[in-house]
């Protein structure tokens, strides 16, 4: 049963003010919808943009501040993947085809427009889209080829929420048969599995991550809600179903495929593995010299570490 039509309502957060409601028109909003979702893109305040993803009826509904007005889009991107809805959360065995569920808006370019990456929530794939053809339907119908996609996470690891931080260019998302919240360097061009990290994963404690955020002060939130549990299942009332983490997001990316920082201890490693090997090598050539090497040998050894760390 619906009771109020799905709308936007923005707050003036320093003054609690309500500023404004949009409802999405009725061509807007098909039998089956559900927004689950929103990215919004506020870089000029004045030419926000809020994207909406339609997991019910695959859709994007885009709406604009300055115009007050919203439109529809849709692409074969936004849709589940057949091969993806069976889940399995907390001994709990389902099948979900939630479409386009995962939204994640990155830092604008010299041109002020993002890279919007999506994922449908039945899926193992990851999209993405430039918000400049998404601000006008009528470019984004005539351009079908701008929507692109990234890669796979590999089997089993659906997502649902995914969340974009503008300052490392990290993109979070959950995945939510592995009690896991993931990540991937958006500056990296390949999405594949080997680039994406780990943030945290635990059976008890990050059962289906529901949300995630960055807020200003550069902090990672998730949160956890044992969803299937409550659909098809019974909640134990004695054990904490609800949870909120939190940890600031170099913390939370460190020593991850995501990790931005420098490895100064990595390298430390590699040399002194280096040296080792060199030692190695010139005990086996000269076996009954000393093992202490030449300072050239040492030298090339790092040579070619410089340049496969740069690699």
């Amino acid at each position: 049963t619906t009771k109020y039509p799905p709308s936007l309502i923005i707050y003036d957060l320093e003054t609690d003010n309500l500023l404004r409601k949009y409802v999405f028109p009725e061509d807007q909003v098909k039998q089956d919808s559900g927004f689950a979702n929103i990215a919004v893109e506020d870089t000029d305040c004045d030419k926000t943009y809020a994207y909406a993803g339609d997991l019910g009826k695959p859709a994007i509904v885009v709406y604009s501040w300055e115009k007050n007005d919203s439109w529809r889009i849709t692409h074969h991107y936004f849709n589940p993947d057949p091969l993806a809805c069976d889940f399995s959360v907390k001994g709990h065995n389902f099948s979900w085809t939630d479409a386009i569920f995962g939204l994640g808006l990155s830092a604008p370019n010299a041109d002020n427009f993002s890279t919007l990456c999506f994922h449908p929530m039945a899926s193992y794939n990851e999209f993405s889209v430039s918000t400049e053809y998404l601000r006008n339907q009528t470019v984004a119908d005539d351009n079908f080829d701008a929507f692109k996609l990234l890669g796979s996470r590999g089997p089993n690891a659906q997502s649902s929420v995914s969340f974009v931080d503008r300052k490392t260019g990290v993109l979070f998302y959950s995945l939510v048969n592995l009690n896991a919240v993931a990540c991937w360097r958006t500056s990296n061009n390949k999405y594949l599995m080997k680039n994406q990290g780990r943030i945290y994963m635990n059976e008890e404690t990050m059962v289906y991550p529901t949300d995630i955020k960055v807020d200003y002060e550069d902090n990672l939130w998730i949160l956890s809600n044992r969803l299937p549990t409550w659909m098809y299942g019974k909640l134990d009332l004695n054990e904490v179903n609800f949870r909120v983490f939190s940890a600031p997001v170099v913390h939370a990316i460190s020593h991850t495929a995501c990790d931005i920082t420098p490895r100064s201890d990595i390298l430390e490693k590699f040399v002194n593995k280096a040296k080792n090997i060199t030692k190695d090598i010139v005990a086996k050539v000269k076996p009954n010299s000393s093992t202490t090497t030449k300072p050239i040998t040492v030298l090339l050894t790092l040579s070619c570490l410089v340049r496969f760390l740069a690699t």
